[in-house]
């Protein structure tokens, strides 16, 4: 019985900028109804970082089992079937969905469509289901070979961010004057910030947005022409403390934190906890005045799913995303990165933070 050599980029879980290379491999002869895809490309960004250092608390360690005491990074991608048991998957279809960084996924599918299928694999059953459907790129109008990096980049970020963007406007945006994002030259910020000066623009909504981000990207994010004001980390005490803010934060920074709530106080309306982008600082000497609100994006896709339907879920994003994905394409530059070694090198500089956001990182391990 013939074999596929396979392997897995996994990470220490208590000591993330340790990396290992895991082997293994698979039949080329499956159970019933199985099928192998290989993985061609995925993106790697910010996001991925917080997957990690909220692996075991947010269950992302889950979706790829490995080797006790390691985790694999899931990571937004496209892959292609190698092998398939399934009638109704074919070896050569094209999927775009939540990868392993490695070389395969062994899947289980459950209701196949037109438009993909749900992965049913057991240990993956009571995880979030929006991170367990596999899209058929030749059924998405919006993919192609030119749009696949942007897809992988950005599409999973636009969706938080289209969460957050329905959620606060249902909320009627808690009637803030002020609408402050963090990490502002963030691949999701960026997202959010877009949907919510379009939102300004077509409803007339009268609160200004204020990018918060550091002094090296300010001229980048000032240059995205979505944020009314744009100020770096040191300048919170250019703010208008005596209006009502909304804060959402993507650093998961303590002292940043901490600097808003002290500085803001009772004007603090909503604080909308996201990502962890710089989570080398989620501790800090003085004690938080308050917590946050956790936005756990799978939760709020549940609901509106529940709203709209599956299908009119999926509609509604696409609709928001095609408008998305015009302006992003020249903002931001893709740059390959091919092999194990290349993709060590820049999940270990990602990890201290280093993170160039003209840059879209796309990795290759075939």
């Amino acid at each position: 019985m013939a074999t596929i050599q396979a392997f897995d980029f996994a990470v220490k879980k208590d000591a993330l900028h340790k990396t290992k290379l895991i082997e293994k491999s698979y039949s080329n002869s499956l159970a019933p109804n199985q099928v192998l895809l290989e993985v061609d490309t995925f993106s790697l960004t910010s996001n991925n970082i917080t997957y990690a250092v909220m692996g075991e608390q947010m269950h992302y360690w889950r979706f790829f089992p490995t080797e006790q005491s390691y985790g694999i990074i899931p990571a937004w991608g496209f892959a292609d079937v190698v092998v398939s048991s399934h009638p109704d998957i074919k070896v050569g279809q094209r999927f775009y969905g939540y990868y392993p960084m490695g070389s395969h996924l062994l899947v289980a599918p459950n209701k196949v469509g037109p438009h993909g299928f749900m992965d049913s694999m057991g240990h993956r059953r009571e995880l979030p289901v929006v991170y367990n459907f596999y899209a058929n790129t030749a059924q998405d109008p919006t993919m192609s070979p030119q749009t696949e990096a942007f897809v992988a980049l950005f599409r999973p970020l636009f969706v938080t961010s289209f969460l957050i963007d329905h959620h606060l406007a249902v909320q009627n945006f808690y009637n803030a004057d002020q609408i402050l994002i963090t990490s502002a030259s963030s691949k999701t910020a960026q997202a959010l910030a877009f949907s919510l000066a379009n939102r300004k623009k077509e409803q007339g909504s009268n609160f200004s947005l204020v990018g918060l981000t550091s002094n090296k990207n300010l001229e980048f994010v000032r240059q995205l022409g979505w944020y009314d004001e744009t100020l770096p980390y040191n300048g919170l005490n250019q703010l208008k403390p005596k209006e009502k803010f909304v804060v959402v934060d993507f650093t998961g920074n303590h002292n940043t934190q901490y600097a808003l709530q002290t500085t803001l106080g009772e004007n603090l309306v909503y604080n909308c906890l996201v990502g962890l982008a710089d989570w080398q600082h989620l501790k800090g000497e003085q004690p938080l005045p308050t917590k946050g609100e956790l936005f756990f994006a799978p939760s709020h896709a549940e609901k509106w799913q529940k709203v709209w339907g599956i299908s009119g879920f999926q509609q509604q994003v696409g609709w928001a995303w095609q408008r998305f994905i015009v302006p992003i394409q020249s903002a931001i530059s893709i740059t390959e990165h091919e092999g194990v070694q290349e993709l060590e090198k820049l999940y270990l500089t990602m990890l201290k933070g280093n993170i160039d956001p003209t840059q879209g990182n796309m990795v290759h391990l075939r």
